[in-house]
Formats: structure tokens, C-alpha cells, sequence
């Protein structure tokens, strides 16, 4: 399971490092990036582990619990975006409005069923056990509603199944660290360089 996650959360940034290079940017230009309010994702991962801990809780209470806090991480996440899509170039907020687009599909589904709905057919393909469910995923039903925009995409290799909005995160991961290696790093020391002052017959050069 780590190596999974691994793979699916960092292939979207080596893919878009990659692609970052061969239109000729650098990783060196990244830290010229300045986000916003980084201590709302703190927050919101914080929000998120309390959210995994609710599948140990006994009773009700672990169900009543695990939707709300969910939304919430959701919303802290998609606030901490929309601020930072502020000023940016028009790649950085695409990208950003991939971001918002992915978590916002895979919100409604989560919303409506309490968990994250997954296809049992899908993950049989995928070579999971289907059937089984965990603090976030929920096998599909009769009852389920809006499954099409659950877990339906099966990855074998990987021995997984991802949503629609997934999809569109892992794009949107990889068009905003490509983007952002080709940030004008010296942009704000340039701006405030005074204008070099032409020496005599410059203007004969």
C-alpha cells in the first residue's frame, strides 16, 4: 500500500518535473514561488489523520465523525489553492483549477454515501479484494449514489482503483510543478534594480 501511494502521489511530480525540464525550466527557479498561508494544508493534513483515526472509534461515534472532518480537510485544502491562485499566470491557475475541479468531484460522492465509493467489479480488475472497506472507501451498493464519479478506474499495475477527480489531480500536480519551474525566480529583484544609466554614445552602439 505505501509504495502505491507513493507512486501515486509522486508520479504526477516526476512527470511534471519532466516535462518541466524538456520545455526548459529548472527546479532551481521553485523556491522563487512564494505560497500562501502554508499553515492551512498543516491544518487540513492534521484535520485528515484525525479523520483516518475515526475507523478505530468504537460505536457511532467514528461514523458521525469521519464525514464532517473530511469536508473539512476538503475545504481548508481548497481554500489554501484558491489563495494562492491569486496574481498567478494563467498555467499556475489552471492548474489550480484542475485541482479545485478533482476535489470538488470527489467531494459529491463522498457527500452523499459518507465514504468514498468504490466498484467492486473495478477493483477485482485491479486485483484488490473487493468487499472490504476502510475509514475513506466504501464498496458500491444498490443504495449508492453518484458512483460514476466514485473509484471506478481500475490500475492493475498498481493495484488500484481512482476517481475521475484522481485523474484530474494528478494533472493538475503535474501542470502546476512544471509551470512553476519556469517562475522568473530574479523577477522581483529585477523589478527593483534601478535602470542602468546610459554612458555616452550608447545610443551610436
Amino acid at each position: 500500500m505505501g509504495a502505491t501511494a507513493l507512486i501515486l502521489f509522486g508520479g504526477p511530480v516526476a512527470v511534471g518535473t519532466a516535462a518541466g525540464y524538456l520545455s526548459g525550466g529548472r527546479l532551481s527557479r521553485l523556491p522563487g514561488v512564494r505560497l500562501r498561508w502554508l499553515r492551512l494544508l498543516w491544518i487540513a493534513a492534521a484535520v485528515q489523520v484525525a479523520q483516518l483515526a475515526t475507523a478505530s472509534l468504537p460505536g457511532a461515534a467514528g461514523r458521525h465523525l469521519r464525514t464532517p472532518l473530511l469536508a473539512l480537510a476538503i475545504a481548508l485544502a481548497l481554500l489554501w489553492l484558491v489563495v494562492n491562485a491569486r496574481g498567478r499566470t494563467w498555467p499556475l491557475k489552471t492548474g489550480v483549477g484542475l485541482a479545485l475541479t478533482g476535489a470538488v468531484l470527489n467531494a459529491l460522492p463522498i457527500a452523499v454515501n459518507g465514504r468514498m465509493p468504490y466498484s467492486p467489479s473495478s477493483a477485482a480488475v485491479a486485483g484488490l479484494r473487493a468487499g472490504s472497506q476502510t475509514a475513506k472507501n466504501v464498496p458500491a451498493g444498490r443504495s449508492t449514489r453518484l458512483l460514476a464519479l466514485g473509484d471506478t478506474i481500475p490500475l492493475p499495475p498498481l493495484h488500484a482503483v481512482v476517481s475521475i477527480g484522481d485523474v484530474l489531480l494528478a494533472i493538475a500536480a503535474a501542470l502546476l510543478v512544471a509551470t512553476a519551474m519556469h517562475h522568473p525566480a530574479n523577477a522581483a529583484r529585477e523589478r527593483n534594480q534601478p535602470c542602468p544609466t546610459p554612458s555616452p554614445g550608447s545610443a551610436w552602439r
